[in-house]
């Protein structure tokens, strides 16, 4: 079970969302670890609250997929399978690639400026290789272009699909046969989409992006294997 005595809790309109946003939070950020199982007793324990609270909060996160409750079993962050990252990647090739296309007009040069510096700060993660913060600020970076694509269900889709990949990404690193390669591969990506940004070159964002969400460590393609 993870440490969560050391860590601050926000404190919301109720216990319940406190849990809640703190339980969502470890496991994007992969310090609760898929299959790893939670015991409501002991999380109710640790902030001294009845298991109450804790139970909402569960229930939410088992709503969003991020925890199984099994009758047998109890709960646990729920399982990922390299099929389950295949299939999130193959809708988010189609989404990202036309909130790209739809955000490039819009694309301030301040915006852009501000990509170049989110970029450069994850270049220091990429080095450094923290994987966690790597993870973090390439998300951020896309949610940034996002933001400027003019629809908010679009939006909205994509920054729910964005933090599914956070949620899977730690998995992911474990089943890809060479995570530093696709490190390095990711990394370059976004050096090569923040250029195509900044040339307005719609062809090469559309490239950039499908290779981003798959090719050459998904398969030939995203359905291969099945």
């Amino acid at each position: 079970m993870v440490d969560l005595n050391n860590q601050p809790l926000e404190i919301p309109a109720t216990i319940s969302e406190t849990i809640y946003k703190y339980l969502k939070k470890a496991i994007l950020e992969g310090e609760l670890k898929p299959g790893q199982r939670l015991q409501e007793k002991e999380i109710a324990g640790l902030y001294h609250m009845s298991t109450t609270p804790v139970r909402e909060a569960f229930r939410r996160l088992a709503a969003e997929k991020f925890l199984t409750i099994d009758a047998r079993k109890g709960v646990v962050v729920t399982p990922v399978s390299m099929e389950d990252i295949r299939d999130l990647f193959e809708v988010l090739i189609i989404l990202d690639v036309y909130a790209a296309k739809r955000a490039l007009p819009a694309i301030s040069p301040g915006a852009l400026e501000q990509l170049k510096h989110m970029t450069l700060k994850m270049g220091e993660s990429y080095r450094k290789k923290q994987l966690v913060s790597y993870i973090r600020e390439n998300l951020e970076i896309h949610f940034k272009i996002w933001e400027e694509c003019g629809n908010r269900f679009l939006r909205q889709t994509l920054r729910d699909s964005g933090e599914r990949f956070a949620f899977y990404s730690h998995q992911f690193f474990l089943l890809i046969p060479e995570p530093d390669a696709y490190l390095e591969k990711s990394f370059q990506e976004h050096l090569d989409l923040i250029e195509a940004l900044e040339n307005k070159d719609q062809a090469k964002i559309e490239r950039t992006l499908t290779s981003h969400w798959g090719t050459g460590y998904l398969g030939e393609h995203n359905g291969e294997g099945r």
